[in-house]
């Protein structure tokens, strides 16, 4: 199904802040991952969202971390991602998800869904940035988790691992001080404008107001899990 070794060779350096839910542009810190939970389409693809807690609101975040395309191809940029997290926690690898049940359906029903064990209660800083596209002539919103950067000192993967090769020349925590005067900037794609997103938002999100013109992207539907951790 999925498995990921963590790579120190493919780590690259890319290019308002949060209140207690990861749903706006910005920096949010003292992040605890409570679970990575791993969800794979019907036509191949899958994504990793984050069973998070945060200012102590458990919350999931479904942060566009696209691991597979349709028909089960890899997605590099989301594996680049993924292995940055790895890094910034000190994670070697994941091993293919086990069936687990957690609390994220409506009003917090449980819910059977699968997990990486490796990583459980680890505390990170994410950066967030909210897109906005067109589908099927509607507006859509996302929120994307752009980047991790370890807790306690704000490094990112690259300075972890160039630390490592070159201990005390790196300035940890550096790419973070910059990362956090662009954090509330918004994506808009499709040609959509600031001013018709929020025009959109402050009617509280209906559909049909993209307009004429605008281009269609896809939207996968994912399958449930049926069985549980442990049983």
């Amino acid at each position: 199904m999925f498995k990921r070794n963590t790579s120190v060779d493919a780590v690259k350096d890319f290019e308002g802040s949060g209140g207690k839910f990861l749903n706006k542009s910005g920096m949010y810190n003292d992040v605890t991952i409570k679970a990575l939970v791993y969800d794979e389409a019907e036509n191949g693809g899958a994504v990793i969202n984050f069973y998070i807690n945060h200012q102590g609101e458990d919350q999931v975040v479904y942060g566009d971390l696209r691991v597979a395309n349709k028909g089960g191809a890899e997605n590099k940029i989301g594996h680049e991602t993924l292995n940055e997290l790895l890094v910034v926690l000190d994670v070697d690898g994941l091993d293919e998800p086990v069936e687990a049940e957690l609390p994220i359906g409506k009003k917090k029903a449980s819910k059977d869904v699968m997990v990486f064990e490796e990583i459980a209660e680890e505390l990170v800083t994410i950066k967030i940035m909210n897109k906005y596209s067109v589908w099927n002539n509607n507006i859509m919103e996302k929120t994307v988790i752009s980047k991790f950067y370890r807790n306690d000192d704000k490094a990112t993967a690259a300075e972890i691992v160039l630390d490592a090769e070159k201990p005390g020349e790196v300035a940890l925590g550096t790419k973070f001080g910059k990362d956090e005067e662009f954090a509330q900037n918004v994506k808009y794609e499709d040609g959509l404008t600031a001013e018709q997103v929020n025009a959109w938002l402050k009617a509280k999100k209906p559909k049909g107001t993209a307009g004429a013109g605008a281009a269609a992207s896809s939207k996968p539907s994912f399958k449930k899990p049926t069985k549980k951790f442990g049983k």
